[in-house]
């Protein structure tokens, strides 16, 4: 339990820009999701748009930014579940492909399958997990085989 339960409460009750400010403070957030939050408080769709572009041009919502650091912050998932998350926040599909640049499938999947042997999983089950965690099937072949 908080010490000062009031406080959070305070900043929910505030206005819109206040409740925003307060929910960015706690972690990133994408352009979709920032206007969902508003309009589940109430905000109209107009509104909340408005504010939404106005924090936008500010700096403190950024899509692009927000691909980048999802995809650093999840080395564990392959393109295919990394573009399907990032989708699913509303992320437009040119700034996920563009955050997807720089990620080399095989050395993710290399990496995690490294792992996963010295801990004596056996093959299949490696290739199993890395599909399911969004590797490519040549991903996966390459990396279990310890190919690259």
């Amino acid at each position: 339990m908080s010490r000062r339960p009031d406080v959070g409460a305070a900043r929910m009750k505030g206005s819109p820009e206040a409740y925003l400010l307060f929910v960015l403070s706690r972690a990133p957030l994408t352009r979709a999701t920032a206007i969902r939050k508003l309009r589940e408080r109430g905000v109209a769709t107009d509104a909340a748009e408005a504010l939404v572009e106005k924090f936008e041009e500010t700096g403190y919502i950024d899509d692009a930014a927000y691909a980048l650091l999802f995809v650093d912050s999840h080395p564990e998932w392959g393109p295919r579940r990394l573009r399907d998350e990032l989708s699913a926040r509303g992320v437009a599909r040119d700034l996920i492909e563009r955050a997807l640049e720089e990620v080399d499938e095989v050395e993710r999947a290399l990496s995690l399958a490294t792992e996963w042997r010295s801990l004596g999983m056996e093959r299949a089950k490696i290739e199993g997990r890395l599909i399911r965690r969004g590797f490519s099937a040549s991903a996966c072949r390459k990396a279990v085989n310890g190919t690259c």
